[in-house]
């Protein structure tokens, strides 16, 4: 995935590709290591310059394009894709920073840079410059670095402290008197690093305007987009290599573990995308907001880089260690981005802070349909009136299953499933559904109803069903007045279900059911459950499936209650004895079960994924306010945010996407395996911190107890393994084993 997300984003990402293809080339930057090192500018500049690519964010009263940031992490994370050598990430940095200054010298700078002039942007926490004043101006002493583009810049915008530690900013041109610039030893081949030495620099005026926090933000979001492009590398080299590579007479790709982590790369970088543009979004919102995204950008997409390359070394093998390999190339320049920008560590405790509110991910829309708005605000206030007054029957212990007059209205009115068509939803678009959204999170005392299992099951009757099941099934299961049941999975089968062995026997007026099912949620209370059950034995086994609608009151059904480790019973066994199912509870054709059982999990893994809106770290959270000096809590407590932030910036984006006109993307099944490696990371890092408190239990120790129903969130709607699968083959087209 790139940065871009817009149409015109998108266009001007593949510009700078283009750009980049035609006068990067890595076999080209092989033979200037040397130069690059010392600073000078590559061949390429001035038709860069010449195209506008280096000033596409800046205003365009100066000669930029009149850009946003959003633009420029575009044209960065091409640069990134494709290795172009030289100051183009410094002086971008620069020049938006520089942008957010007050000023005629600001403008003048800008400018210069605009023009073709290189920059670099040094950070007050970047070294040691004190300013203080001297003849009517200010005089620097101090030094900072190393530092990316020093050599290369012929403008230095400087961050320094006063004696009393607030930062001023200063711009520089390299060539001011008691200013030195020192090339060192750069790791990344393909752009120079060098340390600055203040002794007795003075200059007239500071810059005014600058705030340390933004300048921090736009550095660390352009660098993530650069990063971005380079995770994004990895992916499309790697997975081309899996696909022409043959080991034991077959491509490498066909190869279960190469798949699994092949599409383990591509979620990692997935997510290192949806933080870089997060961080760069952030840059519009409060300060607050601004630090978070940063920091989540800084963990995910800039941090963990160098070991992404790392993993896709280890697939191309013992030939992408060499040095001929371009991969090392990309690996160098990682390990510069991630140690520039700070350590991950760092970025994570900083994050960590239990008090920081979580990211606002809130989709503004106003100014969109007043007069829907206006209807559903009426509706929801009417249904605020009246009160629910029986236990639902998918699950009576919580708030949002229960039934009676006021979640009979909001089913009438549409609001409980509102994207279902009419007249059971209201075929909301997903503008309306964020309107929806937004005003029941206006009514907190509004509970808004939950279809539970039926969730997932429902659309499937609704799409594929017969009129006489829509009408019997589709207003009481809105209501909350039936419950559901799914029975899909079997001893046998497990996540395989199209090797399922359950049988339905065709008989006069219906078809007879035998067999067993297992890991079944709510079996136990519920009045129906949605079957699959093989209906010809000698079909393929994807083809001889029906979908059968189930009275859990039927005779021969055995509910058999399944205790998990935690000791209570969350799932069941369900066995079929010789059940009658009536030809009209059968969904469908015959053998057509298997593709309305796709559409079923469809559902189930976008709503398993979405888990991830519910509060996750609340354990992490009470351990680190109950020892704010633990360093490790928050670090990892940070580290968590980072992951969830990400998985949320990933579904606004599809969600802005969808709302632009286009289709879901694959964000549901990286969601889905995000999630469920979130959970399993909170749940060890709550145990490990608890210490000898986890060997209390009995309830009495929330992390325990969070451990022990984990593995239903992980396992629950298909392994993280049938994702990997599923991503694997499906989205990366790689070859079937």
């Amino acid at each position: 995935m790139v940065v871009a997300l817009t149409d015109e984003q998108l266009q001007l990402t593949d510009s700078m590709a283009g750009f980049a293809k035609r006068h990067g080339g890595l076999d080209l930057t092989r033979t200037r290591f040397d130069a690059i090192a010392a600073g000078h500018r590559p061949d390429f500049w001035d038709a860069l310059v010449g195209q506008g690519l280096h000033a596409v964010h800046l205003p365009e009263h100066l000669g930029g394009q009149g850009g946003t940031l959003a633009e420029a992490a575009c044209v960065l994370d091409a640069a990134g894709h494709g290795l172009l050598p030289g100051p183009l990430l410094p002086t971008v940095i620069a020049g938006a920073v520089l942008a957010t200054a007050i000023g005629e010298p600001a403008a003048a700078l800008l400018e210069a840079i605009v023009a073709g002039g290189t920059a670099a942007l040094v950070l007050p926490a970047d070294g040691e410059i004190r300013a203080t004043t001297a003849d009517g101006g200010w005089r620097l002493d101090g030094s900072a670095g190393p530092h990316l583009g020093l050599c290369a810049a012929d403008i230095i915008v400087l961050g320094a402290r006063t004696e009393a530690g607030e930062p001023l900013w200063f711009a520089l041109h390299t060539d001011t008197p008691g200013l030195t610039v020192q090339a060192q030893t750069s790791t990344d081949l393909t752009r120079d690093v060098g340390t600055l030495d203040c002794r007795g620099v003075h200059t007239a005026d500071a810059l005014a305007g600058v705030d340390e926090a933004t300048a921090v933000g736009i550095t660390v979001g352009m660098m993530a987009a650069e990063a971005a492009g380079i995770a994004r590398w990895c992916v499309d080299n790697v997975v081309a290599y899996l696909k022409v590579r043959e080991q034991f007479g077959r491509p490498i790709g066909s190869f279960q573990a190469l798949q699994h982590k092949a599409a383990m790369l591509y979620i990692t970088s997935e997510l290192a995308a949806a933080s870089a543009w997060d961080a760069v979004r952030g840059g519009d919102r409060s300060p607050v907001q601004q630090h978070i995204a940063a920091a989540g950008a800084a963990v995910t997409a800039i941090g963990r880089l160098p070991e992404l390359v790392v993993d896709a070394l280890t697939m191309f093998g013992a030939i992408g260690y060499t040095w001929e390999h371009d991969l090392h190339l990309y690996w160098k320049r990682a390990i510069s981005l991630a140690a520039a920008a700070g350590t991950a560590t760092k970025w994570a405790r900083a994050l960590g802070d239990p008090d920081l509110p979580g990211r606002d991910f809130t989709i503004e829309l106003t100014e969109v349909e007043p007069d829907f708005r206006a209807e559903i605000a009426a509706a929801l206030d009417a249904a605020a009136q009246l009160r629910n007054d029986t236990p639902g029957r998918q699950n009576p212990e919580y708030a949002e299953y229960w039934t009676g007059p006021r979640r009979t209205a909001l089913a009438d009115a549409g609001l409980v499933a509102p994207h279902l068509p009419a007249p059971w939803g209201l075929a909301a678009t997903p503008a309306q559904q964020l309107i929806i959204d937004e005003e029941f999170d206006k009514r907190p005392y509004l509970v808004r109803p939950s279809l539970g299992i039926a969730e997932w099951i429902l659309p499937t009757v609704l799409g594929a069903g017969s009129d006489e099941q829509r009408d019997r099934f589709a207003v009481p299961t809105m209501r909350g007045e039936i419950g559901w049941c799914q029975l899909f999975s079997e001893p046998g089968a497990g996540s395989d279900l199209a090797g399922l062995a359950t049988r339905a026997t065709k008989v006069d007026g219906g078809w007879r059911i035998n067999g067993q099912k297992v890991w079944t949620s709510s079996a136990q209370r519920a009045d129906w459950g949605a079957l699959l059950a093989r209906t010809d034995p000698d079909a393929k086994k994807h083809k001889g499936i029906g979908y059968f609608l189930v009275d859990m009151t039927s005779p021969g059904i055995t509910v058999s209650p399944l205790r998990t480790a935690g000791g209570e019973a969350h799932f069941n066994e369900v066995f079929f004895d010789d059940v009658l199912v009536p030809d009209a509870m059968l969904v469908g054709e015959p053998t057509a079960g298997w593709s309305h059982a796709l559409a079923t999990m469809a559902n189930e893994r976008v709503a398993i994924g979405a888990y991830v809106k519910q509060d996750k770290e609340s354990e992490l959270r009470a351990l680190a306010r109950r020892a704010p000096q633990d360093t490790q809590v928050r670090v990892a407590l940070g580290e968590v945010r980072a992951a969830t932030n990400a998985i949320g910036a990933l579904a606004v984006r599809d969600t802005l996407g969808r709302l632009a006109g286009h289709g879901p993307g694959p964000a549901s099944s990286i969601g889905k395996v995000g999630t469920a490696l979130l959970v399993r990371r909170v749940t060890a890092d709550a145990l490990a911190f608890s210490g000898r408190a986890a060997m209390v239990g009995g309830g009495e120790q929330p992390a325990v107890a969070r451990s022990l129903m984990m593995p239903a969130e992980v396992i629950g709607g298909g392994t993280v393994e049938i994702q990997l699968n599923i991503i694997a083959t499906m989205i990366l087209g790689l070859p079937r084993g």
